[in-house]
């Protein structure tokens, strides 16, 4: 039987108000105004999260390895979490997220009769460009906010396309298809050394190309397969990691930051920064600084 519920402190994980559907296999969550601090917690399901246009989230994860690291999630990325991975999800500004929770056997029945060998590991991908990913999520969307919400005949198609998707495009062999079909590994090296080697300044997608020997029309759909991101906003999101790590490890002012980032402007710079993070650059400088102090804290021999 399919729930539609409407306004409501509790249904699918740390929701505050949504709008929902439930069909056996998959879960739709549309969290209304969320805001959330939550704790580390073991995923159950798979999760995918859509945020909106004006949603900036930050995911708290545990890396293969044990060590804690974060990602920061905007629109038009989604976020594939995996059954297992130990994480949290944090939304300081109230604003709308789809979530999207999928039965981990169910995904394995359709991950296996759709490709016909063993089931993929899923990869977790905290900011990935999918855009039939982003495709379902506003469809989704527009069926939660009519007068007519998905039953199960609606949801349990689309959940088996979107497995059959997850195997296909985030399973650990897929990583390895991917870089195959796309830009070759020392290509791509090499397309990442000179990003980092001119990351202070303008970089077009022709001189990625010449770099390679490529043209830039096929360059650009190759890099895409290779890294998921289309060539301008992997640029982009080597800026602002760039400026991250300026803001964590020096005392430069935020007008040095943007330069040393490859930002034109400060203004600019604040304005991507806080697009992709969800946070002003000095605001992510304070906190980072108060996650180190209390580290330290709780580990005095750091």
């Amino acid at each position: 039987m399919v729930a539609f519920i409407r306004n409501i402190c509790e249904v699918v994980t740390m929701v505050p108000a949504l709008l929902e559907a439930v069909g056996a296999p998959m879960r739709v969550g549309w969290l209304l105004s969320f805001a959330s601090d939550e704790t580390e917690r073991r995923r159950d399901a798979i999760e995918i999260l859509i945020p909106t246009e004006d949603a900036a989230v930050r995911i708290v994860y545990r890396a293969d390895d044990g060590e804690e690291r974060a990602a920061f999630l905007r629109a038009p990325l989604v976020a594939l979490i995996s059954e297992g991975q130990v994480c949290c999800v944090q939304c300081r500004r109230p604003a709308d997220i789809l979530l999207l929770r999928i039965a981990p056997d169910f995904f394995a029945r359709q991950a296996r009769a759709a490709l016909g060998n063993a089931v993929p590991r899923l990869v977790a991908r905290y900011a990935a460009l999918d855009p039939f990913i982003r495709e379902v999520g506003n469809a989704l969307e527009a069926e939660l906010r009519s007068d007519r919400p998905p039953n199960a005949a609606y949801l349990e198609p689309l959940a088996r396309v979107l497995a059959v998707h997850l195997a296909r495009h985030f399973g650990a062999a897929a990583s390895t298809a991917v870089l195959r079909t796309g830009l070759l590994q020392h290509k791509l090296r090499r397309v990442e050394a000179f990003i980092d080697k001119y990351i202070t300044e303008p970089i077009h997608v022709e001189q990625l190309a010449a770099e390679v020997h490529m043209s830039p029309f096929h360059f650009a759909r190759m890099f895409k397969q290779a890294t998921g991101q289309p060539p301008h906003l992997y640029v982009v999101m080597q800026r602002v990691e760039r400026a991250k790590t300026l803001l964590r490890d020096s005392e430069l002012a935020l007008i040095e930051v943007a330069a040393q980032a490859g930002f034109g402007t400060q203004g600019h710079f604040c304005g991507v920064f806080r697009r992709y993070t969800g946070l002003t650059p000095r605001t992510f400088r304070l906190d980072s600084r108060a996650a180190l102090a209390s580290c330290v804290a709780r580990n005095p021999a750091i």
